[in-house]
């Protein structure tokens, strides 16, 4: 049994030690008081009382906040913005006591939340390689503290006189994630562990051994405000990426060029305020900045220092008396300030900014009753060319449906 199948194992069974019976569908608002109060709680074995919201203007609970959205809306992650299924798997404590079912075609993604357990479905692509996998997902919350286990496998093994081939299709995907609230904030790690690999065990006297392999480890550490922020929602996080690009003959390894091994930490800061708002519109400014080192292993001796600025802003409206229609656009886009690259073997360096082609979308929400929804966004890259709209590489078209129960 290898590492990472006894690595799965231990986080379903560290899953199934957590085990409750599930509690009872929750309104979006009531469910946003609970979040805070399990952000402010220091037991969270002690139930929560649900006490009705006041809810003022300048709140994170406004009546925008109150709703659940899904991948086409908030595509630039301002922090203000109301919730979106990216974030519940990003916050896994944020599934408790939610009970819903979400299918997004385009983007082959599932979501069922019973109100504890839940599980999502969706695909993944390996690094620098064109097949797509299935992932399955498996997750526990409670008021104040949330983890799943997601894994993706997919193998091929031929023997046959000449030796043996083995393969993973779109890698061995194995990640986790856990959250929880405290002291009015939501702290959260993830983990992602992907390999490919491609080996060929030959007769001796027909050939030699050979194994590429592509491992890359990504780890997210984030801290927000987000369960009691009143106007201004900031979020402060760190990435680490390893990734590990090698060629072994005959057990002689020999790292590759192209792309080169490397290991990347990037801290970040992200936030979003509410400037333009009443009962049925409202406008978002948010803004992130990313700095990262890279530094890239043998046999390259080169290392990058980039800064990143993200502005954006987003605007939705609701349309009717029962607000059962939204429509909602943002524009956002990536400026690389600074980047500074240094390639000690070629005794030559880079410097340089861009400001990069701008992102917008926009999306229409509608919702019957409260148990049922629906969401269609459009967007591309504008400025991209004189008459180049709707282009393949920058449009996307998202449709989702979400059941609540």
């Amino acid at each position: 049994m290898n590492f990472k199948t006894m690595f799965g194992i231990s986080l379903v069974g560290f899953g199934l030690a957590f085990a409750q019976e599930t509690a009872p569908s929750m309104s979006e608002q009531e469910l946003q008081k609970q979040e805070e109060q399990a952000a402010a709680s220091e037991d969270l074995t002690a139930p929560v009382p649900f006490v009705k919201p006041d809810i003022p203007k300048e709140s994170k609970r406004s009546s925008f906040n109150a709703v659940l959205h899904g991948k086409s809306y908030n595509r630039n992650s301002n922090m203000a913005a109301a919730n979106n299924t990216d974030l519940l798997l990003k916050y896994p404590n944020l599934f408790a006591n939610r009970k819903f079912f979400y299918i997004e075609p385009t983007n082959k993604l599932g979501i069922v939340s019973l109100g504890s357990f839940f599980t999502a479905f969706d695909i993944t692509k390996a690094t620098h390689e064109d097949n797509e996998l299935g992932r399955l997902t498996l997750g526990y919350a409670v008021p104040g503290f949330g983890f799943y286990i997601r894994a993706g496998l997919g193998r091929e093994r031929v023997s046959n006189d000449a030796g043996v081939f083995s393969k993973t299709y779109g890698g061995d995907d194995w990640a986790a994630a856990i959250a929880k609230s405290f002291l009015g904030m939501n702290v959260a790690a993830d983990v992602d562990w992907l390999t490919t690999k491609t080996e060929s065990h030959n007769d001796p006297d027909r050939g030699q051994e050979t194994e590429d392999r592509f491992d890359s480890l990504t780890v997210n550490l984030s801290l927000t405000n987000a369960p009691t922020a009143k106007n201004f929602t900031w979020t402060l996080g760190v990435r680490f990426v390893d990734f590990l690009n090698e060629t072994e003959i005959d057990g002689d390894v020999k790292e590759a060029k192209d792309p080169a091994s490397y290991w990347d930490l990037s801290p970040y800061i992200r936030g979003g305020l509410s400037v333009l708002e009443n009962e049925n519109a409202r406008i978002l400014i948010g803004g992130a900045a990313i700095v990262s080192y890279r530094h890239y292993d043998d046999p390259l001796d080169a290392y990058a220092i980039t800064a990143v600025l993200q502005p954006s802003m987003l605007g939705e409206v609701f349309v009717g008396e029962e607000k059962n229609f939204m429509f909602y656009g943002e524009v956002g886009y990536d400026w690389v300030a600074f980047q500074y690259a240094k390639d000690n073997d070629a005794d030559s360096n880079r410097m340089m900014d861009k400001m990069d082609a701008v992102n917008a979308s926009m999306g229409f929400r509608y919702q019957y009753k409260d148990f049922l929804a629906v969401e269609l966004g459009l967007g591309e890259k504008l400025f991209t060319g004189i008459g180049n709209f709707f282009q393949a590489d920058g449009t996307f078209i998202d449709f989702s449906a979400m059941v609540r129960f």
